[in-house]
């Protein structure tokens, strides 16, 4: 349940001013509401204009609101080329926190520029709070095309922290399901309901931003389960599977059975449909939907299981006793 002490945050959320700059003097100047489509833009025109400074790209660092994790090697050693041969063509982004310049946008390009070995880079320099530099990082990353369903899905959980004034993803996440449980009717509260509507409204702008063609039912049930995956889907995600994909393998919870289909599913280029049968034979009865358990199913699981705990070697009691129920079963099917 959203509860009355969030809403009157995200009421007072909407007074907070936001960062403006003024192209004559590149001065922050508040203004109010300012629109994460108009940011966007006003971003790519500070990486154009004349640089305010020039900086080592080593001193920089990276900023604490960066949702990107992964950078593909192959495009980072294209940019490093053309670093190394024609320069930094467009500004960085950066704020100073006491002494430490921060990078608020073009973390990229400052990692390709020291592997290019360039000694400075343009830089425009920004007086921004935390959360206009949040803003700003997660505007500047949301317009690229490469982030990964992950990176893209944190990213917009921390927008939504700023535009719902929350301070905390498990906060947004109690939103987000709140809203979910009034689309399922599991909510029936006025009260409730008139609050969820209020969110719901925010929640799909960004994603409406962001994400055009998805729903706020698709996102909170699809995309939200990615940040929980475990360490190897995500990575496999990270380096370009389909989330799709990587969720129909992250049902398996042996590791090892897992890592095996997941490199399959990668080298063959294995579709999804393919993925879901392997995935349904793999697992246990126990861990499948009651639904789509069917004999063979079931047959080829228990096979699986027996033949990966290799009970032959390591415990000769129950391999006998296996044994003595195969003859059984030998002698049925014949009969």
């Amino acid at each position: 349940m959203v509860d009355d002490s969030v809403l009157a945050s995200l009421r007072a959320s909407r007074s907070r001013p936001t960062v403006e700059v003024r192209s004559d003097s590149l001065i922050p100047t508040p203004v109010e509401n300012i629109d994460i489509k108009v940011l966007q833009a006003r971003i790519t025109e500070l990486e154009k204009v004349q640089p305010t400074t020039r900086l080592d790209p080593r001193i920089l660092v990276r900023s604490p609101y960066q949702p990107r994790k992964y950078f593909d090697p192959v495009k980072r050693a294209q940019l490093t080329a053309s670093i190394k041969e024609f320069g930094v063509l467009e500004n960085l982004i950066v704020r100073l926190v006491g002494d430490i310049h921060e990078i608020v946008a073009g973390e990229c390009r400052q990692i390709s520029a020291v592997e290019a070995d360039r000694i400075d880079v343009p830089v425009v320099v920004m007086e921004l709070s935390d959360r206009d530099a949040r803003r700003i990082a997660l505007a500047e990353n949301l317009v690229r095309q490469d982030l990964n369903a992950i990176e893209e899905t944190w990213a917009i959980l921390n927008l939504l922290a700023i535009e719902l004034s929350v301070d905390s993803h498990e906060a947004v996440k109690s939103i987000l399901y709140s809203l979910d449980n009034v689309e399922r009717g599991k909510t029936s509260t006025n009260n409730v309901i008139s609050k969820s509507e209020q969110f719901g409204e925010i929640v799909r702008q960004v994603l409406d931003l962001n994400l055009k063609s998805m729903s706020l039912v698709s996102f909170i049930r699809n995309r939200l389960p990615l940040i929980d995956l475990p360490d190897d889907i995500s990575d496999a995600i990270a380096k370009g599977l389909e989330y799709t994909k990587a969720k129909a393998i992250a049902r398996i919870n042996d590791s090892a059975q897992r890592a095996d289909l997941l490199r399959m599913a990668i080298e063959t280029e294995m579709p999804l449909t393919e993925i879901k049968k392997q995935v349904k034979s793999i697992m246990s009865p126990s861990d499948l939907d009651p639904s789509v358990i069917t004999p063979p199913v079931r047959l080829k699981s228990i096979v699986k299981q027996i033949v990966s705990s290799k009970l032959w070697q390591a415990d000769q009691h129950k391999w006998s006793q296996i044994e003595s129920l195969l003859a059984q079963i030998e002698l049925l099917s014949k009969s």
